[in-house]
């Protein structure tokens, strides 16, 4: 198969495009910057005519983008999209319903939650890890740990918490918001936000908010809300169980955010995807993953990619990784903060046992979540 591979800047795309051509497809990395997510002209001609030229048999890309729909529509070929963002504000693009697509997102209440509103081409298909490689790179390479807790995410403070800016909303939306934040945070595998945020509640929040995605594009108001919030739920989590972690461990984190200064923990500033990170994944005793709460029942890339190059993975509970784990055994996840130090104070003391969960974890990295397992669902070979 032909596949014009689209390339916006992901980190996945050497790993996919490898994996691609082993398999035996003819793939052409194609990259230009779109103006805008839902009108660019100048875009769609440039792509139209490559498409002309070259005689693709599909187009494919991580995350969902409208105007590769549209083209793809007009060449009545298929349109293949792994959405690894969350949340990713283009699946709300009318464009979703358009019959040459295959989109699949790694979260089973996302799938359910487009399915449910008629969007039929809409497929759940978790996120994948290039174990070869990360098995060629790191064979025999790690004589010691050089980390005994690592954690590599972002803070998101800064510009990307928007739920900081809207600190002028009346007291009594706050109050409400300010509530369920708390709540939130102290509680897995439960989202407790539509259970407040209802539609009279947005509406309300509306008033002094704007969240209109433009033409082209569903009312997505209450999710952008949500998200939002959910941003903001994940951003005190984090900082709470790193400081939590960080006054009883050594707990070293990678990250481009800003640290607040009375964090106790030893900053490395960021690492890059390719190959500084599954080193850190592989050289930590413990990494911990403490998921985007957007990320409503899916397992996120982190946790695959930690399981991929080895590392033993300490996590926050999420719904899914019941269906494809035993905790303990290849995993091993907490559901509160005494939970998790717990844990951390349990796995660093027996080095056997930890060394055993890592090993299964990869196998089973290998097993259900490669490339070379995945790629052949998502193409259709």
């Amino acid at each position: 198969m032909k596949i014009l591979y689209y390339h916006w800047g992901e980190n996945s795309r050497d790993d996919c495009v490898e994996t691609m051509e082993r398999l035996g497809h003819s793939v052409h990395v194609w990259s230009m910057t779109m103006g805008n997510y839902a009108s660019d002209p100048v875009f769609l001609e440039t792509l139209d005519k490559k498409l002309r030229k070259e005689g693709y048999d599909i187009i494919f890309s991580f995350d969902y983008f409208p105007l590769l729909s549209v083209s793809a529509l007009d060449h009545k070929m298929p349109y293949i999209s792994w959405v690894y963002d969350s949340p990713h504000l283009p699946l709300e693009s009318e464009t979703l319903r358009n019959p040459v697509n295959r989109v699949f997102v790694f979260d089973y209440a996302l799938a359910a939650h487009y399915i449910s509103e008629g969007f039929e081409r809409v497929e759940y298909m978790p996120l994948p890890v290039n174990v070869k490689r990360l098995d060629a790179m790191l064979s025999g390479n790690r004589s010691s740990y050089s980390h005994e807790i690592s954690f590599v995410g972002s803070l998101y403070t800064g510009e990307y918490n928007f739920y900081d800016q809207i600190g002028y909303l009346p007291d009594f939306i706050k109050g409400m918001l300010d509530g369920v934040i708390d709540a939130q945070e102290r509680v897995y595998g439960v989202d407790l936000l539509p259970f407040v945020m209802t539609d009279s509640f947005c509406d309300e929040m509306g008033k002094y908010v704007k969240a209109d995605l433009g033409p082209g594009f569903r009312n997505a108001r209450n999710r952008i809300f949500m998200n939002m919030v959910r941003k903001k739920v994940t951003e005190n989590e984090r900082k709470r169980l790193l400081t939590l972690a960080g006054e009883k461990f050594n707990l070293d984190l990678y990250s481009g955010s800003k640290l607040d200064g009375k964090m106790p923990v030893r900053y490395m500033g960021t690492v890059d995807y390719m190959r500084g990170m599954p080193r850190v994944f592989s050289e930590s005793r413990i990494n911990l993953n403490i998921t985007l709460r957007s990320i409503l029942t899916g397992i996120p890339l982190r946790v695959v990619d930690i399981m991929g190059a080895g590392g033993f993975c300490l996590t926050n509970f999420q719904q899914e990784m019941a269906e494809y784990f035993e905790n303990g055994r290849e995993i091993v996840w907490f559901d509160s903060a005494e939970d998790m130090l717990d844990r951390m104070a349990y796995y660093l003391s027996h080095d056997s046992e930890r060394e055993e969960i890592a090993r299964a974890g990869h196998e089973a990295a290998a097993r259900m979540f490669s490339y070379d397992v995945l790629l052949p669902k998502v193409l259709g070979d």
